[in-house]
């Protein structure tokens, strides 16, 4: 007889109406993971904030602009409604630029004058960033003609024979906008201004935003202003000679003249409706300054929004850990972007002793906050070293010697046994048909007369040349003339020069700020230690912090070494690259030897106890002597 075992019935739940479960409770963040959130929480606040203020600036700057161009009060609800496109547009040229500061693109270094132009405007990021000038200034012209509201800048202008005929003023003012500003967004890219500028010391935020838009109004909005001047006389006389005359009539009758004829077949014929030059500079300089009063004021203020320290005093009340211990953990974070944050705090605190005796008096035996905290700055230190040190033992492949595609006949391997082995003799070519013919006659020489034709031609057109310029410079204008296209052909190389050392530093040494901060954490704690560590925990871990700035200084230097050497290849440019070079890396440079004279100067002879290898040893000596 089977014996049936009796199995327990499952609990009753509520859920008797088919109603779903409860979800699983969701496994929690690590540490890091929770500090990175509260980051980019606070970011977004903060940048959300300038988006509103972004957004007041364009209602005011187009209400006052329409007011004092029409004199119309009655505009500004209209020109109210009308800056909701321009703030959109307006936001999405602000987040491409915001990428620029997030994540700097590293672009490969081209040996070459156009590989180097090209390169620049033709990748992802330019290309994005271009589109977004686009957007923004075709949305701002045509919204600023919108509320000018007159038939001259109306979007058609119907004819008898085409009644959505296009307004030619309004086309060539949108038109002319365009280009100016894609002007712009080249200038800032191939002068490479979109870099982030981190701060160098703690200021009160609104201070920073106002020294921000002060130091950028000064040259960098009168050179737009300059520009835009400039842009707005010859813009229209160029269209009035060039495209009216010749272009608009070519296009109009042989390419597009089956699709767009109806559309600006009126832009090709002379006609008392077309816009002269006189009447459309005006205009398109009102258009000009108005776009560049929107856009400067954003564009100039959003860098203190993504780089100005953080409120870690709200992190910490919200947060489990120790302060201490929020910042240890925040150093374990792999993007540099948060990593700057944390160590612009961690440097803040470095230099406020009741924060530094929070570190020295930790007694627990475990890994205590100073060792801990030393353990994390080694380790960002050695990455960044490795980046520094790989890029710089780095053979390029055109310095590689070329394998022999024919083997060397003494060389013979000692394992086979061979080495008495007598030196194979080359096969003789001597047959039956040389024996009857006579002697092996040799090679013929190579042609001299063609290469002599050849060099003498050149030295015929360089004589040409030369004379041509020498009668250019008898004259003052031709001199004068000389002189700037020599020194625009210059500055243009000097430009490629640098932009090939810039490419090159970013890729191997792009993360050098986040080291030289790291550097001065650990060398405020190293001196403020001799009066401040009262059980040593310092001292224990400089020798390693002395070893690693000295192996870092050394990455650097084999870095710059490479870099000069390779600088060959620029011709002309070389100089500028090697001012560039000289400048970023001997900045770093100097850096560490100021590390290291200030903790030699602190500890004095007691430095010597500490045991280093030769090298290291004879390079500290070095500099704290120097």
């Amino acid at each position: 007889m089977s014996i049936i075992q009796t199995q327990p019935l499952p609990p009753r739940t509520s859920n008797s109406n088919n109603t779903p479960a409860p979800a699983s409770s969701k496994t929690p963040l690590p540490p890091l993971a929770k500090i990175e959130k509260q980051y980019r929480k606070f970011l977004a606040k903060r940048y959300i904030s300038f988006a509103w203020r972004s957004g007041v600036w364009i209602s005011i700057a187009l209400s006052s602009s329409i007011v004092l161009y029409t004199g119309s009060f009655g505009k500004i609800p209209f020109a109210i409604i009308l800056s909701l496109p321009v703030f959109v547009a307006l936001a999405i040229l602000l987040r491409t630029r915001k990428s620029y500061i997030t994540q700097p693109p590293k672009h490969l270094p081209r040996p070459t004058l156009l590989g180097s132009s090209i390169s620049s405007i033709w990748n992802e990021r330019s290309i994005t960033l271009l589109f977004s000038y686009a957007i923004f200034s075709l949305t701002i012209s045509n919204v600023w003609c919108i509320l000018v509201g007159s038939d001259e800048l109306a979007l058609f202008s119907p004819t008898t024979r085409h009644k959505l005929a296009l307004n030619e003023r309004r086309i060539v003012l949108c038109s002319s906008n365009l280009a100016l500003f894609l002007v712009l967004g080249v200038k800032e890219v191939l002068g490479d201004k979109l870099k982030p500028v981190w701060p160098q010391k703690k200021i009160p935020f609104a201070r920073a935003v106002q020294n921000s838009i002060l130091d950028s109004l000064n040259f960098d909005t009168s050179n737009a202003l300059s520009i835009s001047l400039v842009w707005s006389i010859v813009v229209p006389f160029a269209y009035r000679i060039v495209l009216r005359g010749h272009v608009w009539q070519w296009v109009n009758w042989r390419i597009w003249a089956l699709f767009l004829r109806p559309f600006i077949g009126s832009f090709a014929r002379s006609s008392t409706r077309a816009p002269s030059a006189w009447t459309l500079a005006p205009q398109l300089l009102v258009l000009d300054l108005v776009a560049l009063l929107v856009l400067q004021l954003p564009v100039k203020a959003m860098m203190p929004y993504l780089v100005q320290p953080l409120h870690f005093d709200a992190f910490y009340m919200k947060s489990p850990l120790s302060p201490e211990r929020y910042l240890i953990t925040a150093l374990k974070s792999q993007d540099p972007y948060y990593l700057q944050f944390t160590l612009m705090e961690l440097l803040r605190i470095s230099h406020i002793p009741s924060h530094r005796k929070i570190f020295f008096s930790d007694i627990s035996k475990s890994p205590n906050l100073v060792v801990e905290l030393w353990q994390e700055l080694l380790l960002q230190l050695g990455s960044i070293n490795s980046k520094l040190s790989s890029s710089s033992t780095s053979v390029p492949r055109s310095s590689v010697p070329a394998k022999p595609s024919v083997p060397d006949p003494r060389a013979i391997p000692i394992k086979q046994g061979d080495i008495f082995r007598p030196i194979a003799k080359k096969q003789s070519t001597y047959g039956l048909k040389e024996i009857l013919d006579g002697p092996i006659r040799s090679t013929p020489p190579a042609p001299e007369p063609i290469a002599k034709v050849g060099n003498l031609a050149i030295q015929k057109v360089e004589q040409v040349q030369t004379q041509v310029v020498h009668r250019i410079e008898a004259t003052p204008i031709g001199t004068t003339a000389l002189g700037e296209v020599r020194s625009c052909r210059q500055g243009a190389y000097d430009w490629m020069g640098k932009e090939w050392a810039r490419r090159n530093i970013r890729l191997s040494a792009g993360d050098w700020i986040l080291a030289q901060r790291i550097i001065e954490i650990m060398t405020t704690f190293a001196v403020a230690s001799v009066e401040e560590d009262t059980y040593g925990y310092v001292q224990q871990v400089l020798p390693a912090s002395l070893e690693a700035i000295v192996r870092v200084r050394a990455s650097i230097m084999g870095l710059e070494a490479r870099l000069v050497g390779q600088a060959v290849v620029l011709g002309q440019g070389r100089e500028g690259a090697v001012c560039e070079i000289g400048r970023e890396l001997g900045a770093a440079r100097s850096a560490c030897d100021n590390s290291i004279r200030r903790i030699g100067e602190k500890f004095g002879p007691s430095l010597g106890t500490f045991r280093f290898p030769p090298a290291i040893a004879q390079t500290l000596g070095e500099i704290c002597k120097s």
